[in-house]
């Protein structure tokens, strides 16, 4: 049985009219065109005038199959509703679209906010800008981590958040692998009885680092892309910026962001937490590498960016393996 053909941007703009002005009718679209989305997603930059003449720039954020990343667009968009409004760098949450109707996938329409996202252009700036734009993403993660996420509405029924995303991303592992990498499957398990006791449970972005935030001369204006947001260990999003691909590193040291980040959230992140999740964050890497692989391998997807990603997974293991060795976790743990 053939799948309908996608809808052409005309329909897609009609459907999205109707949904957005709801019962006041029709919103007016213009200025339509397509943007980059990331890997994961296809975009679409336009402005909206509702019928009381209210206006602003928009993003429409649609899945696309074969992604490499699972996520669901009704949690995400209760995430980013949650945080309307609360001082967090979040775009506005305007409309989901879970079913699909609008694109023939389930996609969100966001505030589209000012800034720059490259990644490239961040990592290549000079020393005073870098420096700048990383102080501020320590203030602005830590605006995230000091969010009262139960007040606002988000639950969990989670006995033990972070031992289940240590088990998601195994299981993902597991579900993608092409060979049978002992050394990862070792691995997830060392992290599942190695598990720090978080200092708080916050809203944790999941993917945060350059490329998924936006920055205007020397400040950061909106996090974004909150596809993995989940409750979990702020240290977790704090080890993600500073992992080695792309860490601010150069223009401001981990033990400096952990001190602006205190200063701001008003609890202090261990640096052996910091030192964990970094290792977490190398078997993540791996998990969602092997997945990408094996998407390609199968046909899923045609991204040319996933061709080589299973090379990645022996680095991964280096620096994890690397890590565990040079703390000489077992010893210590036996002393304690």
């Amino acid at each position: 049985m053939n799948s309908l053909p996608a809808p052409d941007d005309a329909q897609i703009q009609r459907a999205l009219a109707l949904r957005l002005g709801g019962a006041d009718g029709p919103t007016a679209i213009s200025g339509w065109q397509q943007a980059f989305g990331g890997n994961a997603r296809r975009a679409y930059s336009f402005e909206a005038t509702w019928a009381d003449g209210r206006i602003a720039p928009c993003i429409l954020l649609s899945q696309v199959t074969g992604k490499h990343v699972e996520s669901d667009t009704a949690a995400e968009f209760a995430v980013l509703s949650a945080l309307n409004g609360s001082g967090v760098r979040s775009p506005e949450a305007l409309l989901l679209d879970a079913e699909g109707e609008i694109t023939g996938s389930p996609s969100i329409v966001l505030e589209r906010m000012a800034g720059q996202a490259g990644a490239v252009d961040f990592l290549s700036a000079d020393t005073r800008i870098g420096r700048a734009i990383s102080e501020d993403l320590a203030q602005a993660t830590a605006e995230l981590h000091r969010f009262d996420w139960h007040s606002a509405g988000l639950v969990s029924n989670d006995i033990n958040p972070i031992d289940s995303q240590i088990a998601s991303w195994q299981d993902s592992f597991r579900k993608h692998r092409l060979e049978p990498h002992p050394v990862l499957e070792w691995l997830f398990g060392w992290l599942r009885s190695h598990a720090p006791e978080p200092v708080r449970l916050s809203l944790v972005h999941g993917d945060l680092r350059p490329g998924n935030f936006l920055f205007e001369d020397d400040r950061l204006t909106a996090l974004l892309d909150w596809e993995m947001a989940h409750l979990g260990d702020p240290a977790e999003d704090i080890a993600w910026i500073y992992r080695r691909l792309w860490s601010p590193e150069k223009f401001l040291p981990l033990d400096e962001f952990l001190a602006i980040h205190a200063h701001h959230a008003g609890f202090t992140i261990p640096r052996r937490s910091a030192l964990f999740y970094r290792i977490f964050s190398e078997a993540k890497f791996a998990a969602i590498s092997i997945a990408a692989a094996h998407l390609f391998a199968t046909g899923k997807t045609a991204n040319l960016r996933h061709v080589d990603r299973a090379a990645k997974v022996p680095e991964c293991l280096r620096l994890a393996l690397g890590w565990i060795a040079s703390e000489d976790w077992e010893t210590r743990d036996a002393a304690a």
